[in-house]
């Protein structure tokens, strides 16, 4: 073997060298590229819900209190979103309820965004279900129903049916 020779299975050897770091290293970029890639979905599935939940927060922190304390000023709100309107207690009774199907839509989002752990979930889902076999909420339910996401109605209406079965 003379020295082109040589020289020739070296440069082969250090371009395999070069040829298998360029594949890993490549590799490696995909796999942070994925990672990034997931990482940026969390943060934008994060900023949705607390979207959602900064909704949740002025119809109950803000609005709830001016509600509460003018009989007249809540007889009003609920009748603008087509609520029944009966006694100051019946009327409190339906605010108190219809912020809860706020709180289940935000809760549920967060579930639907895999922000929630399925046991979570189930365990809320069971909230939803006693809230949703209220004589109250039966009545407040076909008023303000359009007011939610298709998925929310979806999720109650089955609730609704599979209490309905269950009798």
């Amino acid at each position: 073997m003379d020295l082109s020779d040589a020289l020739q299975t070296f440069s082969l050897a250090a371009v395999a060298v070069a040829l298998l770091l360029n594949y890993r290293q490549a590799r490696a970029t995909g796999m942070q590229a994925a990672e990034t890639a997931k990482q940026v979905q969390i943060s934008s599935s994060l900023l949705k819900q607390e979207v959602a939940r900064n909704l949740d927060h002025y119809a109950t922190e803000f609005n709830v209190p001016f509600l509460v304390s003018d009989e007249r000023l809540l007889a009003w709100f609920l009748g603008t979103r087509g609520i029944p309107i009966g006694s100051h207690t019946e009327n409190l009774r339906s605010l108190f309820l219809f912020n809860r199907i706020d709180v289940h839509a935000s809760t549920y989002a967060g579930y639907r965004s895999r922000l929630l752990e399925e046991d979570v979930w189930n365990g809320w889902r069971r909230v939803v279900e006693l809230d949703v076999a209220t004589p109250e909420f039966q009545v407040l339910w076909p008023h303000v129903r359009d007011q939610y996401s298709s998925q929310v109605v979806e999720l109650i209406e089955t609730v609704l049916r599979e209490q309905r079965a269950a009798t």
